[in-house]
């Protein structure tokens, strides 16, 4: 890892390079493009140059000519056939103006005479392009091939007076021409030919590797107008233009230079400038290293000290006696030392003791059970621990607020604390579960301190105004005789509790094979997770009944689970597992699908049935459940006061605010919506005139026993009258048998639902139940429920 010395060194000489570097290369690449602008420049000139020679060459070349086609002597052996006499002026005239070849031609083209056997070249003769030209012009010239062999060809009339027939002159452009064409345009000159194969031929100034690597790259010869490009030869590269030459586009002159040379008077000026920036990047390296130097110690001590404070030593302070920002920053660190210790010492307590009560946390009773288990002298001596919950604190919480709860668990943490001896541990861990560690202690003590702990917190609480009469539950696991190991001692202990929970008794001990129902629990929320992706819910509906006509108007569904190994498993068993586990919103995902799509189907078959679908207090904090059920609603084309969805009065009291406001969001879709086990959920009539509810359903702990308990019946008759004042659709559970009906018909109840009028059935067999209910109803007077 670098330090921060290095950094700063590397970070300013980033900041002297990123100035440097960018104008080195900028000044590299303005030479360089200025120095390449000047060598096309000169390229074009040299093109130029070359053209007008060339042309001048052509001129001088066609006088020549000219002369010979009008001397007498020859015009007269032409006339006359003479061509021993032709033959010798072509000779003597052609090695004066140093002519490739000569010849004589009829009006027709034909050849006459020739100092050379143009027959013998291969391809096409070089003044075959000629004639029409000359028809019109008279002495023509242009550049053509005769075999590979470039030339630049004149071709003149021979007139006595008339025209009676043709001389030319072929004139090479070898290797000498380009050297002299080199001398005066300082440039590489190369005539370029193919052959009749496309073999390329070159005639050129340049060595001949060179002439190999040119005649490679070059493409086909004959480009209709001259180009510029620059090729790689052996390496270096060659600025180049190529110049097409005659009218037949067989010949190119391609002019070059090196680009290193035209560089090289501009290599000068770059080396001079590398040395200025390399001399200028050394000295900022030293500058850079020496303010590094002067700003890091005085980081290094405070690196120094805070080593020393992550090692736990908060003693030592900096001898720092600057007066700049350093110093500053010493004394500062120094304070900020002090204050470190402090706090640590109190994060350090907090780290083990629960912030309300001050009682030791899960982690502190942790420690202590595995330092207490790993103590070899205490390896024999039994001690127990004591799990503690306080019975319906939610809903003292809920009802009294977050304030008197809290205050609560002070008290109760200070009542169990004062029960029992200096050496044992009350901790809290979370919640309202409270946990008691009694060192050598067996199951008498361990009875004997758990009962004085129930006494003393069982005690009526007086806060404020109002006095609360606090219950707990207490579960007891011995060491070693009911675990020997931590996770088992606290497992058991919660098992203990919970079996306490269940059987409404203060204190239990932790019996023998209650593991097994907590592994079968464990076992059945694993389960649970893939029961509807394996086919295993099912969901079976049981009848309301309307009261004034006893028409079966409404179902209500309810969830069956079919176990592959178990077998039914009720749902008093297993939908607290699934709101434990979180599974219980998939398990209504699929409920709601299913009923809908159910209840379309009976409208398919006539049956205008209602559906109600329960709800639980895990649905009503899901976000999404108002868009799920409006979609569905869409997809069944069910119209929405079909569907009520049913949440427990303890549901909404859970959270009143979120479900409050997850309630309104079901009622802007339009479904019903009911208040489930209304009676059991201690919840206030305020609460209840802020739901925005459709019905009250009666819970059956109040139906079953109305006809012999006045006091259920009394309730059942003011809740059925205190819904229909706030214009809430009413329904009665759980009746069970015809006193019950007949007193909820004279008490003017809307609805009824029991195993009296149907236990739940499969959606087939209901079907089938309202053809023959609706046939009787059809076919008989209706006979009001009888008083």
């Amino acid at each position: 890892m670098r330090s921060f010395r290095t950094r700063l060194i590397l970070l300013l000489l980033a900041l002297v390079g990123v100035i440097q570097f960018p104008t080195f290369v900028a000044v590299y690449f303005a030479t360089r493009g200025n120095a390449l602008d000047q060598a096309d420049q000169r390229l074009d000139v040299g093109a130029r140059v070359f053209q007008r020679l060339l042309a001048s060459r052509e001129a001088q070349l066609r006088d020549a000519v000219r002369v010979i086609a009008a001397d007498f002597g020859f015009r007269e052996a032409v006339a006359t056939g003479d061509e021993a006499t032709v033959q010798s002026v072509l000779f003597n005239h052609g090695a004066r103006i140093n002519a490739g070849f000569a010849v004589t031609l009829d009006l027709k083209g034909q050849i006459n005479t020739s100092t050379i056997d143009l027959h013998a070249m291969p391809g096409q003769s070089p003044f075959s392009s000629l004639f029409a030209r000359a028809d019109r012009e008279g002495v023509v010239s242009t550049v053509d091939r005769s075999g590979a062999e470039p030339y630049q060809i004149v071709l003149a009339p021979v007139r006595a007076p008339q025209r009676i027939g043709w001389v030319g002159m072929g004139f090479g452009m070898d290797q000498a021409l380009a050297a002299e064409f080199k001398a005066l345009t300082g440039l590489e000159v190369t005539f370029a030919t193919t052959d009749a194969t496309d073999r390329v031929h070159l005639y050129s100034t340049l060595a001949s590797p060179l002439q190999e690597a040119l005649a490679s790259t070059l493409g086909p010869v004959g480009s209709a107008s001259a180009r510029s490009t620059t090729l790689h030869l052996l390496g270096d590269d060659y600025l180049t233009h190529v110049v097409p030459l005659g009218d037949s586009t067989g010949v190119e002159a391609i002019l070059q230079t090196p680009e290193a040379e035209v560089l090289k008077p501009y290599a000068i000026l770059n080396r001079q400038l590398l040395v200025i920036s390399t001399l200028s990047f050394l000295a900022s390296l030293v500058g850079a290293w020496l303010l590094a130097r002067g700003v890091t110690r005085p980081v290094q001590e405070l690196a120094d000290a805070a080593n020393r404070v992550e090692r736990g030593d908060y003693l030592g302070t900096l001898a720092n006696t600057r007066r700049d920002e350093f110093g500053q920053l010493a004394r500062a660190f120094d304070g900020m030392q002090r204050g470190i210790a402090e706090r640590e010492q109190r994060i350090s307590h907090l780290a083990y003791h629960d912030a309300l009560t001050g009682l030791p946390n899960r982690i502190s009773i942790d420690r202590l059970l595995a330092q207490l288990l790993a103590d070899p002298s205490a390896r024999n001596v039994p001690f127990a621990v004591l799990m503690i919950d306080i019975n319906r604190f939610k809903e003292i919480n809920d009802t009294l607020g977050h304030p008197i709860g809290d205050r609560l668990l002070v008290n109760i943490g200070q009542r169990m604390r004062a029960m029992v001896r200096d050496q044992d541990v009350v901790a809290r861990l979370g919640g309202d579960e409270f946990l008691v560690l009694l060192p050598d202690a067996d199951k008498s003590l361990a009875g004997e301190l758990a009962g004085a702990i129930v006494a003393a917190v069982t005690e009526p609480v007086q806060l404020d105004s109002m006095k609360l009469y606090p219950e707990i539950s207490l579960g007891i696991a011995l060491y070693p005789t009911h675990a020997d190991t931590a996770e088992d001692l606290l497992r058991r202990a919660d098992i203990a509790m919970y079996d306490s929970k269940q059987a409404q008794v203060a204190i239990s001990f932790y019996s023998s094979g209650r593991d097994a129902l907590h592994l079968r629990r464990l076992s059945l929320i694993n389960d649970l997770r893939r029961a509807t992706e394996n086919n295993q819910l099912s969901v079976c509906y049981q009848p309301k009944m309307t009261l004034d006509d006893e028409r079966i108007a409404h179902v209500e569904a309810l969830v069956r689970w079919q176990h592959p190994v178990e077998g039914p498993i009720s749902p008093d068993e297993f939908i607290p597992l699934a709101e434990h586990a979180g599974s219980i919103r998939q398990i209504t995902r699929w409920m709601l699908r299913t009923v809908i799509r159910q209840c379309r189907a009976w409208r398919d078959l006539g049956h205008d049935i209602g559906v109600s679908i329960n709800i639980s207090a895990m649905d009503l904090a899901s976000g999404d459940l108002p868009a799920n059920v409006r979609a569905l609603l869409d997809e069944f084309a069910i119209a929405a006061d079909r569907v009520v969805l049913e949440v427990t009065e303890s549901a909404v009291m859970r959270d009143s605010a979120i479900a409050l406001d997850m309630l309104g969001r079901l009622k802007e879709c339009g479904v019903r919506l009911a208040i489930d086990d209304f009676g059991t959920g201690y919840s206030s009539l305020s609460h209840l005139k802020r739901m925005p509810v459709d019905e009250l359903k009666i819970d059956k702990s109040f139906v079953i026993g109305m006809a012999d308990d006045s006091n259920d019946a009394t309730i059942v008759r003011a809740t059925i009258e205190l819904g229909h004042s706030m214009g809430l659709l009413v329904v009665a559970e759980g009746v069970e048998n015809s006193r019950s009906l007949r007193m909820l018909a004279d008490y003017r109840c809307d609805m009824a639902q029991g195993y009296l009028i149907s236990r739940p059935l499969p959606a087939a067999e209901l079907t089938a139940m309202l053809v023959s209910h609706n046939a009787m109803l059809a076919f008989r007077p209706r006979t009001p429920v009888a008083p």
